[in-house]
């Protein structure tokens, strides 16, 4: 069996409120079964724009921070985060990533299923702090 391998620079990035994202590995991208990899720039506060917190049903997520500064808001719970912290969201946790910020928030975002998007929502209802 070949090797499946892709560099993040061929990957063009999609449009999310407040952030891109390029996705890595999934069921779309080579044919994941059970995992699926994103690399995602979060932007500052200060240029995001509106954005609410958001959940993936039966799906845990791992955050590692590669560069910049923000906020994890998951569940009510705030913690400063910054290069190296490592986050896991549990299954059906509201949760966003607030880049606090002048750059980018760079995040890789692993998934424990192969199809996030169809695991996702968000939930416009809940406050979180700025």
């Amino acid at each position: 069996m070949p090797i499946l391998k892709l560099n993040r620079k061929r990957v063009a990035p999609k449009k999310l409120p407040s952030r891109l994202f390029r996705e890595l590995v999934s069921h779309k991208v080579l044919n994941s079964k059970g995992i699926a990899v994103r690399v995602v720039d979060v932007l500052p506060a200060t240029k995001a724009g509106p954005r609410h917190p958001h959940s993936h049903r039966a799906m845990e997520e791992v955050i590692y921070v590669e560069k910049g500064s923000g906020k994890a808001w998951v569940n009510g719970e705030v913690a400063k985060i910054g290069p190296g912290d490592t986050i896991l969201i549990p299954a059906g946790a509201h949760h966003m990533m607030i880049n606090t910020g002048r750059g980018m928030l760079k995040l890789f975002c692993a998934f424990s299923a192969a199809d996030p998007e169809n695991r996702y929502r968000e939930h416009p209802d809940t406050s979180y702090p700025q």
